[in-house]
């Protein structure tokens, strides 16, 4: 009994241990660029990996008016956030509909959306070039929102749909027989239900289209349109050696990513855990 008790301790001792390495591993890059962005260029180049001499804020003016990286922001906040709500609206009415709805051949509809998903985007570059061309909306940011929708629902309508069908069915029986409709069952006890899912869905999708970069390339040709990743790559261009702006310009890049994720981390955890609780 002794021996067993001192073993699950070693092992509890070894997973920490662990987990804390990856911990750092991953947190150590955003320190790292966070420190640099308050340096001058010669404090960078004396010692890369010391503490600033003096703390230089303006680095973040210069990168936000200086390198246009406000500018460039603003095209990605506006692309990327109508994208995920998109996604979000669709994606959670296509999985109740498929998971709910009874709707016939509905496993063979999923099965066709996850296998568009297979197919690799760099192959779709061309075909989606010619017909938004023809279409006349190559070049804006509806270019980027609509494949940007269509890249991310095949998986947020998987994700929602087996949620879905995760839900008792009494709920919906209950709220029946109280006489709601379809579209009010969907709308005040679904959806608030399915909240773990749909943030899961928001933050996947957010944090991968926020640093799209291949596509963004292609459709977009206009200074002014571009997105956060091509401006990350203009300012290392021009400013190649200006690293104290720069390493603010990337800090400013993750700062959305890590807002999303801590306003809906406690959905996220509950949308992740909520198969194994409920199975």
């Amino acid at each position: 009994m002794k021996f067993s008790q001192n073993s699950e301790r070693i092992e509890s001792w070894i997973t920490r241990i662990i987990l804390l390495f990856f911990v750092a591993i991953t947190i150590y890059p955003i320190v790292f660029v966070a420190i640099n962005s308050l340096k001058s260029t010669s404090d960078f180049y004396a010692n890369v990996w010391a503490l600033p001499s003096t703390i230089h804020w303006s680095n973040y003016s210069s990168a936000w008016f200086d390198a246009q990286i406000g500018e460039y922001f603003t095209n990605s906040a506006i692309i990327v956030v109508s994208a995920v709500l998109v996604i979000a609206v669709f994606g959670v009415m296509a999985g109740y509909a498929l998971g709910r709805l009874n709707l016939p051949y509905a496993e063979m509809i999923l099965m066709f959306f996850l296998a568009m998903k297979m197919i690799p985007h760099e192959s779709l570059i061309m075909p989606l070039y010619l017909m938004l061309s023809k279409m006349g909306i190559i070049g804006d940011h509806i270019s980027l929102i609509l494949p940007y929708a269509g890249w991310g629902l095949p998986i947020a309508i998987y994700i929602l749909k087996n949620y879905f069908q995760t839900i008792p069915n009494s709920l919906l029986e209950a709220a029946r027989i109280d006489g709601a409709s379809e579209w009010l069952t969907f709308r005040k006890i679904m959806v608030p239900l399915a909240m773990p899912a749909i943030a899961t869905v928001i933050i996947f999708n957010f944090v991968s289209l926020w640093g799209e970069l291949l596509w963004a390339t292609v459709a977009l040709s206009t200074a002014k349109l571009k997105t956060l990743p091509l401006g990350i790559i203009v300012f290392q261009s021009e400013f190649a050696t200006d690293w104290g702006p720069l390493s603010a310009a990337i800090c400013m890049v993750m700062l959305p990513l890590v807002i999303v994720f801590l306003f809906m981390q406690k959905y996220f955890v509950q949308g992740i855990t909520a198969g194994a609780n409920k199975g």
